[in-house]
Protein backbone atom coordinates (compact mmCIF):
# COMPACT_ATOMS: atom_id res chain seq x y z
CA UNK A 1 0.00 0.00 0.00
CA UNK A 2 2.92 2.30 0.84
CA UNK A 3 4.44 1.73 -2.64
CA UNK A 4 1.46 2.89 -4.54
CA UNK A 5 0.79 6.16 -2.26
CA UNK A 6 4.49 7.27 -3.12
CA UNK A 7 4.07 6.21 -6.83
CA UNK A 8 0.92 8.09 -7.17
CA UNK A 9 2.55 10.69 -4.87
CA UNK A 10 4.89 11.53 -7.75
CA UNK A 11 2.23 11.97 -10.34
CA UNK A 12 0.25 14.35 -7.98
CA UNK A 13 3.52 16.53 -7.58
CA UNK A 14 3.93 16.53 -11.35
CA UNK A 15 0.29 17.34 -12.01
CA UNK A 16 -0.37 19.87 -9.27
CA UNK A 17 1.77 22.65 -10.87
CA UNK A 18 1.83 21.54 -14.59
CA UNK A 19 1.18 24.56 -16.78
CA UNK A 20 -2.41 25.98 -17.42
CA UNK A 21 -3.49 24.85 -13.48
CA UNK A 22 -3.22 27.78 -12.31
CA UNK A 23 -4.25 30.02 -14.78
CA UNK A 24 -3.49 31.97 -18.00
CA UNK A 25 -0.96 34.49 -16.64
CA UNK A 26 2.98 33.33 -15.84
CA UNK A 27 3.52 32.64 -12.03
CA UNK A 28 6.41 32.08 -9.49
CA UNK A 29 8.59 29.11 -10.17
CA UNK A 30 7.45 26.50 -7.62
CA UNK A 31 10.15 23.81 -5.97
CA UNK A 32 8.12 21.20 -5.48
CA UNK A 33 9.00 19.88 -9.45
CA UNK A 34 12.66 19.35 -8.73
CA UNK A 35 11.63 16.69 -6.00
CA UNK A 36 8.24 15.43 -7.29
CA UNK A 37 9.80 11.96 -8.67
CA UNK A 38 11.59 10.71 -5.38
CA UNK A 39 8.42 9.47 -4.20
CA UNK A 40 8.85 7.09 -7.14
CA UNK A 41 12.35 6.52 -6.97
CA UNK A 42 11.92 5.50 -3.80
CA UNK A 43 10.00 2.69 -4.52
CA UNK A 44 11.72 1.40 -7.65
CA UNK A 45 15.19 1.67 -4.75
CA UNK A 46 12.68 -0.61 -2.63
CA UNK A 47 11.78 -3.01 -5.06
CA UNK A 48 15.35 -3.83 -6.34
CA UNK A 49 16.66 -4.30 -2.23
CA UNK A 50 13.75 -6.63 -1.69
CA UNK A 51 14.05 -10.45 -1.59
CA UNK A 52 11.21 -10.68 -3.71
CA UNK A 53 11.39 -11.92 -7.52
CA UNK A 54 10.10 -10.28 -10.57
CA UNK A 55 11.70 -7.37 -9.64
CA UNK A 56 11.50 -5.77 -13.79
CA UNK A 57 7.84 -6.50 -13.59
CA UNK A 58 6.70 -5.07 -10.31
CA UNK A 59 9.05 -1.81 -11.24
CA UNK A 60 6.96 -1.14 -14.74
CA UNK A 61 3.56 -1.84 -13.00
CA UNK A 62 4.22 0.87 -10.56
CA UNK A 63 5.43 3.19 -12.62
CA UNK A 64 2.72 2.39 -15.28
CA UNK A 65 0.69 4.00 -12.53
CA UNK A 66 2.51 6.53 -11.62
CA UNK A 67 3.35 7.63 -15.60
CA UNK A 68 -0.34 6.58 -16.68
CA UNK A 69 -1.63 8.78 -13.65
CA UNK A 70 0.49 11.66 -14.40
CA UNK A 71 -0.63 11.67 -18.23
CA UNK A 72 -4.25 11.40 -17.51
CA UNK A 73 -4.02 14.46 -14.78
CA UNK A 74 -2.56 16.73 -17.48
CA UNK A 75 -4.36 15.20 -20.61
CA UNK A 76 -8.12 14.83 -19.23
CA UNK A 77 -9.24 17.47 -21.44
CA UNK A 78 -8.74 15.70 -24.82
CA UNK A 79 -11.75 13.54 -23.26
CA UNK A 80 -13.97 16.46 -24.35
CA UNK A 81 -13.12 15.62 -27.73
CA UNK A 82 -12.95 12.28 -27.93
CA UNK A 83 -12.36 9.56 -25.20
CA UNK A 84 -9.91 7.28 -27.54
CA UNK A 85 -7.46 10.19 -26.97
CA UNK A 86 -6.94 10.16 -23.14
CA UNK A 87 -6.96 5.89 -23.30
CA UNK A 88 -3.82 5.72 -26.07
CA UNK A 89 -2.17 8.46 -23.34
CA UNK A 90 -2.60 6.94 -20.60
CA UNK A 91 -1.86 3.45 -21.99
CA UNK A 92 0.83 4.12 -24.93
CA UNK A 93 2.92 7.05 -23.17
CA UNK A 94 2.47 5.68 -19.65
CA UNK A 95 3.89 2.96 -21.11
CA UNK A 96 7.06 4.06 -22.77
CA UNK A 97 7.82 6.16 -19.51
CA UNK A 98 7.50 2.83 -17.51
CA UNK A 99 9.82 1.35 -19.98
CA UNK A 100 12.42 3.95 -18.88
CA UNK A 101 11.99 3.02 -15.33
CA UNK A 102 12.13 -0.34 -15.30
CA UNK A 103 15.16 -0.40 -17.72
CA UNK A 104 16.88 2.26 -15.13
CA UNK A 105 16.31 -0.51 -12.22
CA UNK A 106 17.85 -2.96 -14.49
CA UNK A 107 20.97 -1.07 -15.39
CA UNK A 108 20.94 0.00 -11.71
CA UNK A 109 20.40 -4.08 -10.51
CA UNK A 110 23.31 -5.37 -12.77
CA UNK A 111 25.88 -2.50 -12.94
CA UNK A 112 25.95 0.43 -10.23
CA UNK A 113 23.33 2.85 -9.03
CA UNK A 114 25.51 5.55 -10.36
CA UNK A 115 25.22 4.13 -13.92
CA UNK A 116 21.54 3.27 -13.24
CA UNK A 117 21.22 7.18 -13.10
CA UNK A 118 23.09 7.85 -16.13
CA UNK A 119 20.44 5.60 -17.92
CA UNK A 120 17.62 7.11 -16.40
CA UNK A 121 18.62 10.59 -17.70
CA UNK A 122 19.42 9.28 -20.61
CA UNK A 123 16.94 6.98 -21.41
CA UNK A 124 14.42 9.85 -20.83
CA UNK A 125 16.27 12.56 -23.21
CA UNK A 126 16.20 9.24 -25.87
CA UNK A 127 12.45 8.85 -25.41
CA UNK A 128 11.58 12.87 -25.45
CA UNK A 129 13.62 12.59 -29.02
CA UNK A 130 11.74 9.66 -30.06
CA UNK A 131 8.73 10.89 -28.84
CA UNK A 132 8.96 14.06 -31.71
CA UNK A 133 9.66 11.47 -34.71
CA UNK A 134 7.62 8.24 -34.44
CA UNK A 135 4.00 7.61 -35.71
CA UNK A 136 2.57 8.13 -31.94
CA UNK A 137 4.10 11.13 -31.95
CA UNK A 138 3.05 13.28 -28.21
CA UNK A 139 5.95 16.15 -27.07
CA UNK A 140 3.36 17.55 -25.23
CA UNK A 141 4.30 15.77 -21.51
CA UNK A 142 8.24 16.29 -22.39
CA UNK A 143 9.30 17.85 -18.80
CA UNK A 144 11.15 20.57 -20.29
CA UNK A 145 7.74 21.70 -20.82
CA UNK A 146 6.62 21.83 -17.19
CA UNK A 147 8.55 24.79 -16.79
CA UNK A 148 6.46 26.80 -18.99
CA UNK A 149 4.29 29.25 -17.46
CA UNK A 150 8.13 29.97 -15.29
CA UNK A 151 9.63 31.42 -18.15
CA UNK A 152 11.52 33.60 -15.59
CA UNK A 153 13.24 29.95 -14.36
CA UNK A 154 14.22 28.74 -17.49
CA UNK A 155 15.83 31.81 -19.31
CA UNK A 156 18.90 29.80 -20.87
CA UNK A 157 16.67 27.85 -22.63
CA UNK A 158 17.94 29.53 -25.76
CA UNK A 159 21.07 27.46 -25.10
CA UNK A 160 19.67 24.05 -24.46
CA UNK A 161 16.05 24.30 -25.47
CA UNK A 162 12.89 22.56 -23.41
CA UNK A 163 15.87 19.44 -23.19
CA UNK A 164 17.80 21.36 -21.00
CA UNK A 165 14.60 21.90 -18.27
CA UNK A 166 13.81 18.15 -18.70
CA UNK A 167 17.62 17.59 -17.98
CA UNK A 168 17.26 20.24 -14.50
CA UNK A 169 14.41 18.52 -13.48
CA UNK A 170 15.91 14.69 -13.35
CA UNK A 171 19.06 15.71 -12.14
CA UNK A 172 17.30 17.58 -9.13
CA UNK A 173 15.25 14.96 -8.43
CA UNK A 174 18.21 12.16 -8.92
CA UNK A 175 20.73 14.40 -6.01
CA UNK A 176 17.95 14.93 -4.19
CA UNK A 177 17.22 11.03 -4.00
CA UNK A 178 20.73 10.14 -3.69
CA UNK A 179 21.46 11.95 -0.49
CA UNK A 180 18.43 10.34 1.41
CA UNK A 181 19.78 6.97 -0.08
CA UNK A 182 23.15 7.54 1.85
CA UNK A 183 21.48 8.64 4.66
CA UNK A 184 18.77 6.03 4.18
CA UNK A 185 16.01 8.12 5.78
CA UNK A 186 15.28 11.79 6.26
CA UNK A 187 18.30 13.76 5.32
CA UNK A 188 19.61 15.58 8.67
CA UNK A 189 22.36 18.28 8.49
CA UNK A 190 24.48 19.09 11.70
CA UNK A 191 25.05 22.37 10.27
CA UNK A 192 23.65 24.64 7.65
CA UNK A 193 26.75 24.80 5.83
CA UNK A 194 27.24 20.93 5.74
CA UNK A 195 24.66 21.50 2.51
CA UNK A 196 26.85 22.90 0.59
CA UNK A 197 29.12 19.98 0.58
CA UNK A 198 26.12 17.96 -1.54
CA UNK A 199 25.53 18.95 -4.88
CA UNK A 200 21.60 20.19 -4.27
CA UNK A 201 22.60 23.69 -4.08
CA UNK A 202 24.10 24.01 -6.76
CA UNK A 203 22.02 22.02 -9.20
CA UNK A 204 18.89 23.38 -7.66
CA UNK A 205 20.06 27.17 -7.22
CA UNK A 206 22.81 28.06 -10.01
CA UNK A 207 20.32 27.56 -12.83
CA UNK A 208 17.77 29.76 -11.49
CA UNK A 209 20.36 32.39 -10.60
CA UNK A 210 21.19 32.30 -14.20
CA UNK A 211 17.71 32.17 -15.42
CA UNK A 212 17.20 35.88 -13.28
CA UNK A 213 20.62 37.35 -14.76
CA UNK A 214 19.25 36.52 -18.07
CA UNK A 215 16.34 37.51 -17.59
CA UNK A 216 17.24 41.36 -15.65
CA UNK A 217 18.74 41.52 -19.47
CA UNK A 218 15.95 42.70 -20.97
CA UNK A 219 14.08 41.08 -24.45
CA UNK A 220 15.63 43.60 -26.98
CA UNK A 221 18.85 45.66 -28.21
CA UNK A 222 19.30 48.70 -29.70
CA UNK A 223 19.37 47.06 -33.32
CA UNK A 224 15.62 45.83 -33.02
CA UNK A 225 13.21 46.98 -35.49
CA UNK A 226 9.70 48.07 -33.70
CA UNK A 227 6.61 47.51 -36.12
CA UNK A 228 2.73 47.14 -35.35
CA UNK A 229 1.21 43.44 -35.63
CA UNK A 230 -2.57 42.62 -35.23
CA UNK A 231 -4.27 39.24 -34.35
CA UNK A 232 -7.96 38.66 -34.92
CA UNK A 233 -9.99 35.88 -32.70
CA UNK A 234 -13.31 35.24 -33.62
CA UNK A 235 -14.62 32.95 -30.63
CA UNK A 236 -16.26 30.63 -33.04
CA UNK A 237 -17.34 27.07 -31.34
CA UNK A 238 -15.86 24.41 -33.64
CA UNK A 239 -18.59 22.50 -33.05
CA UNK A 240 -21.40 24.54 -34.35
CA UNK A 241 -21.15 27.78 -35.37
CA UNK A 242 -17.87 27.79 -37.11
CA UNK A 243 -17.83 24.95 -39.83
CA UNK A 244 -21.12 25.79 -40.29
CA UNK A 245 -20.39 29.90 -41.68
CA UNK A 246 -19.78 30.56 -44.51
CA UNK A 247 -16.24 31.43 -45.48
CA UNK A 248 -17.74 35.06 -46.98
CA UNK A 249 -19.25 36.09 -44.45
CA UNK A 250 -16.74 35.48 -41.99
CA UNK A 251 -14.03 37.43 -44.54
CA UNK A 252 -16.61 40.55 -44.58
CA UNK A 253 -17.18 40.43 -40.95
CA UNK A 254 -13.44 41.09 -39.97
CA UNK A 255 -12.17 43.41 -43.27
CA UNK A 256 -14.76 45.57 -42.49
CA UNK A 257 -13.47 45.41 -38.37
CA UNK A 258 -10.05 45.82 -39.26
CA UNK A 259 -10.63 48.62 -41.59
CA UNK A 260 -12.39 50.12 -38.65
CA UNK A 261 -10.17 49.72 -36.79
CA UNK A 262 -7.28 50.85 -38.30
CA UNK A 263 -9.74 54.14 -39.56
CA UNK A 264 -9.76 54.96 -36.20
CA UNK A 265 -6.17 54.70 -35.28
CA UNK A 266 -5.59 58.48 -32.86
CA UNK A 267 -2.99 60.43 -34.17
CA UNK A 268 -0.23 61.24 -31.23
CA UNK A 269 1.57 64.43 -30.59
CA UNK A 270 4.96 62.30 -30.20
CA UNK A 271 5.72 60.83 -33.57
CA UNK A 272 7.85 57.95 -31.43
CA UNK A 273 4.34 56.86 -29.69
CA UNK A 274 2.32 57.47 -32.92
CA UNK A 275 0.80 54.07 -33.77
CA UNK A 276 0.37 53.44 -37.35
CA UNK A 277 -1.68 50.57 -39.36
CA UNK A 278 -0.43 47.34 -38.67
CA UNK A 279 2.58 45.60 -40.74
CA UNK A 280 0.78 42.20 -39.95
CA UNK A 281 -2.90 41.09 -39.56
CA UNK A 282 -2.56 37.08 -38.07
CA UNK A 283 -5.65 35.02 -38.39
CA UNK A 284 -6.31 31.67 -36.75
CA UNK A 285 -6.26 28.11 -38.02
CA UNK A 286 -8.86 27.38 -40.56
CA UNK A 287 -10.20 30.90 -40.78
CA UNK A 288 -11.26 30.21 -44.26
CA UNK A 289 -12.35 26.20 -44.20
CA UNK A 290 -14.51 25.84 -46.91
CA UNK A 291 -11.70 24.28 -49.10
CA UNK A 292 -9.11 26.68 -51.51
CA UNK A 293 -8.02 25.20 -54.52
CA UNK A 294 -4.24 26.26 -54.44
CA UNK A 295 -3.84 27.07 -58.11
CA UNK A 296 -6.81 29.47 -58.43
CA UNK A 297 -6.77 30.79 -54.97
CA UNK A 298 -7.07 34.27 -56.39
CA UNK A 299 -11.03 33.89 -57.79
CA UNK A 300 -11.74 32.57 -54.43
CA UNK A 301 -14.28 35.60 -53.39
CA UNK A 302 -13.10 35.62 -49.46
CA UNK A 303 -9.77 36.62 -50.55
CA UNK A 304 -11.23 39.28 -52.94
CA UNK A 305 -13.24 40.46 -49.67
CA UNK A 306 -10.05 40.33 -47.59
CA UNK A 307 -8.02 42.49 -50.42
CA UNK A 308 -9.96 45.36 -49.50
CA UNK A 309 -7.34 45.82 -46.55
CA UNK A 310 -4.50 45.52 -48.34
CA UNK A 311 -6.01 48.38 -51.00
CA UNK A 312 -6.68 50.47 -48.62
CA UNK A 313 -3.61 49.18 -46.38
CA UNK A 314 -1.35 48.70 -49.08
CA UNK A 315 1.82 48.30 -46.46
CA UNK A 316 0.01 45.59 -44.55
CA UNK A 317 0.02 41.89 -45.00
CA UNK A 318 -2.71 39.23 -43.82
CA UNK A 319 -1.43 35.80 -42.57
CA UNK A 320 -4.68 33.16 -42.55
CA UNK A 321 -5.39 29.40 -41.78
CA UNK A 322 -7.36 27.84 -44.33
CA UNK A 323 -8.16 24.65 -45.97
CA UNK A 324 -6.45 24.06 -49.08
CA UNK A 325 -6.43 20.97 -51.53
CA UNK A 326 -4.62 20.83 -55.04
CA UNK A 327 -6.09 18.43 -57.89
CA UNK A 328 -3.01 16.05 -59.91
CA UNK A 329 -3.32 14.09 -63.17
CA UNK A 330 -2.52 10.70 -63.33
CA UNK A 331 1.02 10.10 -62.70
CA UNK A 332 1.29 13.74 -60.64
CA UNK A 333 0.52 12.34 -57.70
CA UNK A 334 2.48 12.69 -54.67
CA UNK A 335 2.71 9.68 -51.69
CA UNK A 336 -0.08 11.25 -49.78
CA UNK A 337 -2.88 12.38 -52.59
CA UNK A 338 -5.54 9.88 -52.89
CA UNK A 339 -7.73 9.37 -56.21
CA UNK A 340 -10.93 11.15 -56.85
CA UNK A 341 -12.31 8.71 -59.25
CA UNK A 342 -12.67 4.82 -58.94
CA UNK A 343 -10.74 4.99 -62.35
CA UNK A 344 -7.68 7.36 -60.84
CA UNK A 345 -7.55 9.71 -63.28
CA UNK A 346 -7.46 12.15 -61.04
CA UNK A 347 -5.64 12.61 -57.55
CA UNK A 348 -6.55 15.18 -54.51
CA UNK A 349 -4.02 16.75 -51.85
CA UNK A 350 -6.09 17.89 -48.74
CA UNK A 351 -3.78 20.48 -46.64
CA UNK A 352 -4.27 22.39 -43.42
CA UNK A 353 -2.50 25.53 -44.79
CA UNK A 354 -1.22 29.37 -43.74
CA UNK A 355 -1.89 31.70 -46.44
CA UNK A 356 0.32 35.08 -46.62
CA UNK A 357 -1.42 37.41 -48.82
CA UNK A 358 0.14 41.04 -49.77
CA UNK A 359 -1.17 43.69 -51.99
CA UNK A 360 0.34 43.26 -55.75
CA UNK A 361 1.94 39.85 -54.85
CA UNK A 362 0.72 35.93 -55.43
CA UNK A 363 -0.66 34.30 -52.46
CA UNK A 364 1.88 31.97 -50.83
CA UNK A 365 1.27 28.63 -48.81
CA UNK A 366 2.27 26.80 -46.08
CA UNK A 367 1.18 23.37 -45.20
CA UNK A 368 1.19 22.15 -41.99
CA UNK A 369 3.21 19.31 -41.33
CA UNK A 370 3.65 18.26 -37.55
CA UNK A 371 -0.30 16.43 -37.73
CA UNK A 372 -2.24 15.33 -34.85
CA UNK A 373 -2.09 11.60 -34.75
CA UNK A 374 -5.82 10.26 -35.82
CA UNK A 375 -7.19 13.54 -36.43
CA UNK A 376 -5.08 15.03 -39.40
CA UNK A 377 -3.34 11.65 -39.97
CA UNK A 378 -3.70 7.72 -39.34
CA UNK A 379 -0.45 6.54 -38.06
CA UNK A 380 0.74 3.62 -40.32
CA UNK A 381 -2.25 4.63 -42.83
CA UNK A 382 -0.37 2.70 -45.73
CA UNK A 383 -0.61 -0.50 -43.77
CA UNK A 384 -3.43 -0.17 -42.75
CA UNK A 385 -5.61 2.14 -45.47
CA UNK A 386 -6.69 -1.46 -47.36
CA UNK A 387 -8.91 -2.15 -43.65
CA UNK A 388 -10.22 0.95 -42.50
CA UNK A 389 -9.99 3.53 -45.33
CA UNK A 390 -8.76 7.36 -44.51
CA UNK A 391 -10.62 6.97 -41.20
CA UNK A 392 -9.72 9.60 -39.11
CA UNK A 393 -11.79 11.49 -35.71
CA UNK A 394 -13.54 14.24 -36.19
CA UNK A 395 -12.36 16.59 -33.22
CA UNK A 396 -13.99 19.90 -34.57
CA UNK A 397 -11.59 21.15 -36.81
CA UNK A 398 -9.37 20.48 -40.47
CA UNK A 399 -10.11 16.44 -40.10
CA UNK A 400 -8.53 13.81 -42.84
CA UNK A 401 -5.56 12.69 -44.11
CA UNK A 402 -3.79 15.82 -44.98
CA UNK A 403 -0.49 16.14 -47.18
CA UNK A 404 2.80 18.23 -45.45
CA UNK A 405 6.11 19.77 -47.28
CA UNK A 406 9.63 18.59 -46.34
CA UNK A 407 11.07 22.30 -45.74
CA UNK A 408 9.86 24.84 -43.49
CA UNK A 409 8.44 28.06 -45.16
CA UNK A 410 9.11 31.92 -44.11
CA UNK A 411 6.68 34.31 -45.10
CA UNK A 412 8.40 37.88 -46.36
CA UNK A 413 5.24 40.25 -46.23
CA UNK A 414 4.72 43.75 -48.04
CA UNK A 415 7.80 44.94 -46.01
CA UNK A 416 10.43 42.70 -47.33
CA UNK A 417 12.38 43.26 -43.60
CA UNK A 418 9.72 41.29 -42.19
CA UNK A 419 9.85 37.70 -42.02
CA UNK A 420 7.16 35.61 -40.36
CA UNK A 421 7.15 32.15 -39.66
CA UNK A 422 3.43 30.54 -39.65
CA UNK A 423 3.49 28.24 -36.81
CA UNK A 424 -0.27 25.96 -37.51
CA UNK A 425 -1.50 24.85 -33.71
CA UNK A 426 0.17 21.30 -33.12
CA UNK A 427 3.73 22.90 -34.39
CA UNK A 428 4.52 24.91 -31.92
CA UNK A 429 5.09 22.19 -29.30
CA UNK A 430 8.25 21.05 -31.66
CA UNK A 431 10.87 22.81 -30.38
CA UNK A 432 12.99 21.27 -32.75
CA UNK A 433 10.63 22.17 -35.87
CA UNK A 434 10.23 25.67 -34.60
CA UNK A 435 14.00 26.18 -34.35
CA UNK A 436 14.01 25.18 -38.07
CA UNK A 437 11.88 28.61 -38.89
CA UNK A 438 14.26 31.22 -36.79
CA UNK A 439 17.42 28.90 -38.91
CA UNK A 440 15.80 30.08 -42.21
CA UNK A 441 15.64 33.34 -41.11
CA UNK A 442 12.33 34.76 -39.08
CA UNK A 443 12.92 37.39 -37.33
CA UNK A 444 9.04 36.83 -35.57
CA UNK A 445 6.80 34.03 -34.96
CA UNK A 446 3.12 34.11 -35.67
CA UNK A 447 0.74 31.00 -34.11
CA UNK A 448 -2.45 29.89 -35.85
CA UNK A 449 -4.07 27.95 -34.04
CA UNK A 450 -7.98 26.49 -33.04
CA UNK A 451 -8.33 25.21 -29.53
CA UNK A 452 -11.62 24.78 -29.38
CA UNK A 453 -12.16 21.30 -29.49
CA UNK A 454 -10.58 21.16 -25.90
CA UNK A 455 -13.52 22.67 -24.32
CA UNK A 456 -12.92 25.67 -21.72
CA UNK A 457 -10.29 23.41 -19.89
CA UNK A 458 -7.09 22.95 -18.71
CA UNK A 459 -6.03 22.26 -22.51
CA UNK A 460 -6.39 25.70 -23.93
CA UNK A 461 -4.14 27.11 -21.47
CA UNK A 462 -1.15 24.58 -20.92
CA UNK A 463 -1.24 25.11 -25.15
CA UNK A 464 -0.75 28.89 -24.48
CA UNK A 465 1.75 29.07 -21.60
CA UNK A 466 4.17 26.32 -24.02
CA UNK A 467 4.23 29.02 -26.51
CA UNK A 468 6.27 30.69 -24.01
CA UNK A 469 9.27 28.83 -24.65
CA UNK A 470 9.51 28.65 -28.19
CA UNK A 471 9.72 32.94 -27.59
CA UNK A 472 12.64 31.81 -25.10
CA UNK A 473 14.60 29.27 -27.08
CA UNK A 474 14.39 31.40 -30.16
CA UNK A 475 14.34 35.14 -28.60
CA UNK A 476 11.58 35.52 -31.20
CA UNK A 477 8.57 37.95 -30.61
CA UNK A 478 5.05 35.36 -31.17
CA UNK A 479 1.85 37.15 -32.44
CA UNK A 480 -0.83 34.13 -31.20
CA UNK A 481 -4.24 34.24 -33.13
CA UNK A 482 -6.46 31.36 -31.84
CA UNK A 483 -9.95 30.79 -33.08
CA UNK A 484 -10.86 30.00 -29.66
CA UNK A 485 -8.95 29.86 -26.77
CA UNK A 486 -5.92 32.48 -26.04
CA UNK A 487 -4.94 35.00 -28.22
CA UNK A 488 -2.14 37.35 -27.41
CA UNK A 489 1.52 38.60 -27.55
CA UNK A 490 4.63 36.92 -26.08
CA UNK A 491 7.70 38.52 -26.04
CA UNK A 492 11.43 36.74 -26.02
CA UNK A 493 11.29 36.18 -22.34
CA UNK A 494 8.08 34.20 -22.27
CA UNK A 495 5.89 37.31 -20.71
CA UNK A 496 2.67 37.47 -22.53
CA UNK A 497 0.65 40.83 -22.72
CA UNK A 498 -2.89 42.29 -24.90
CA UNK A 499 -4.32 38.70 -24.57
CA UNK A 500 -7.87 37.44 -25.13
CA UNK A 501 -9.13 34.45 -23.37
CA UNK A 502 -11.59 32.33 -23.08
CA UNK A 503 -14.82 33.60 -24.58
CA UNK A 504 -13.78 36.76 -26.00
CA UNK A 505 -14.13 38.13 -29.43
CA UNK A 506 -12.14 40.80 -31.20
CA UNK A 507 -8.85 41.99 -32.44
CA UNK A 508 -5.84 43.64 -30.59
CA UNK A 509 -2.37 45.28 -31.83
CA UNK A 510 0.73 45.59 -30.20
CA UNK A 511 4.51 46.80 -30.88
CA UNK A 512 6.59 43.71 -31.68
CA UNK A 513 9.94 44.03 -32.40
CA UNK A 514 11.94 41.74 -35.30
CA UNK A 515 14.98 40.46 -33.85
CA UNK A 516 16.99 38.89 -36.49
CA UNK A 517 19.82 37.49 -33.80
CA UNK A 518 20.37 33.27 -33.68
CA UNK A 519 20.70 32.28 -30.26
CA UNK A 520 22.50 29.42 -29.64
CA UNK A 521 19.96 26.92 -29.72
CA UNK A 522 18.54 28.29 -32.88
CA UNK A 523 21.86 27.24 -34.70
CA UNK A 524 23.23 24.09 -33.30
CA UNK A 525 19.95 22.58 -31.75
CA UNK A 526 18.60 20.00 -29.56
CA UNK A 527 22.33 18.94 -28.42
CA UNK A 528 21.14 17.67 -24.91
CA UNK A 529 18.57 15.38 -26.64
CA UNK A 530 21.09 13.73 -29.51
CA UNK A 531 23.43 13.09 -26.59
CA UNK A 532 21.13 11.44 -24.83
CA UNK A 533 19.53 9.64 -27.41
CA UNK A 534 23.02 8.19 -28.17
CA UNK A 535 24.41 7.70 -24.70
CA UNK A 536 20.96 5.28 -24.02
CA UNK A 537 21.83 2.66 -26.20
CA UNK A 538 25.29 2.30 -25.62
CA UNK A 539 24.96 2.00 -22.03
CA UNK A 540 21.97 -0.53 -22.09
CA UNK A 541 24.53 -2.62 -24.83
CA UNK A 542 27.27 -2.06 -21.98
CA UNK A 543 25.21 -3.52 -19.22
CA UNK A 544 24.09 -6.49 -21.42
CA UNK A 545 27.27 -7.49 -22.47
CA UNK A 546 28.80 -7.34 -19.23
CA UNK A 547 26.28 -9.41 -17.82
CA UNK A 548 26.76 -12.08 -20.39
CA UNK A 549 30.56 -12.41 -19.69
CA UNK A 550 29.90 -12.42 -16.04
CA UNK A 551 27.45 -15.53 -16.78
Amino acid sequence: MKKLFFAAGSAFLLCLFWPGVWGTEAHPFVIMWLFALVPMLWVEHQIRIEAQGKKALRTFGYAWLSMGLFNLGTTYWVWNAHWSGVVATVLINGALMATVWTFYGWVAQNHSQRLGYWAFVSGWLALEVFHENWAFSFPWLDLGHIFAASPGAVQWYEWTGHRGGTLWLLAANLVLFEEIRKHQGPIVWKKWKDIFRTPIPYVWGLPLLLSQFLFLGGSGTDTDRRIYATYVQPNMDPYTEKFRSSDQWQAHLWAEAILRDFGNIPMAKNPRMQRIPSSLVVFPETFLHEGIQERYGNAFKPIHILDTVLKAYPHTSLLLGASTYELYEAGEETSSSRPVDALKRHYYDSFNSAIELTSRQPMEFYHKSKLVVGVEYMPFGEVLRSWIGDATIALGGTTGSLGTQKEREVFTLADTTIKVAPIICWEQDYGVFVRQYAQKGANLFAIMTNDGWWGNSLGHVTHFHIARLRAIENRRYIIRSANTGISGFIDPTGQSHTMKTWGETGLASAPVFLRNQKTFYTQYGDLIGRGGALLFPLLLLSVAVRKRVQR
